[in-house]
């Protein structure tokens, strides 16, 4: 099975991509599974997605755990790359993350008709 995700199209995540909140467990979780579509290292994990040492420990024992990511030792070291069940929890992941962004679409559209509506009724009273 092909993957629609790889590790090219992931974007590090800046503060204000997120509306300035932190990053939570879930959307760390998503990044680490869409970085390692493709064999990739622990540092490089560590530095792409922006964690801390302790953190990328953390993510990647709890990842393993729960079969989401395999690691593989390599001649030239240990990678790390998404299961099956890895590509399943992105998958659900990126349409949960489609569904909040189209919820925010259509509720920023229903405030700019409340404004223009807003604007509209002002100008009827000043006359």
């Amino acid at each position: 099975m092909q993957s629609t995700f790889s590790s090219s199209s992931f974007e590090r995540k800046k503060s204000k991509s997120n509306g300035g909140t932190n990053r939570g467990k879930i959307q760390i979780t998503a990044d680490i599974l869409c970085l390692s579509t493709v064999a990739i290292k622990k540092t490089h994990i560590m530095y792409k997605a922006n964690l801390s040492y302790e953190q990328v420990n953390y993510y990647l024992t709890d990842l393993l755990n729960n079969e989401l990511l395999s690691q593989h030792i390599l001649e030239n070291g240990v990678v790390f790359r998404t299961s099956e069940k890895g590509r399943e929890y992105l998958k659900h992941y990126t349409r949960l993350m489609d569904l909040v962004k189209e919820r925010e679409k259509e509720n920023q559209k229903q405030g700019l008709a409340q404004i223009e509506r807003s604007k509209e009724e002002n100008y009827i009273f000043q006359y």
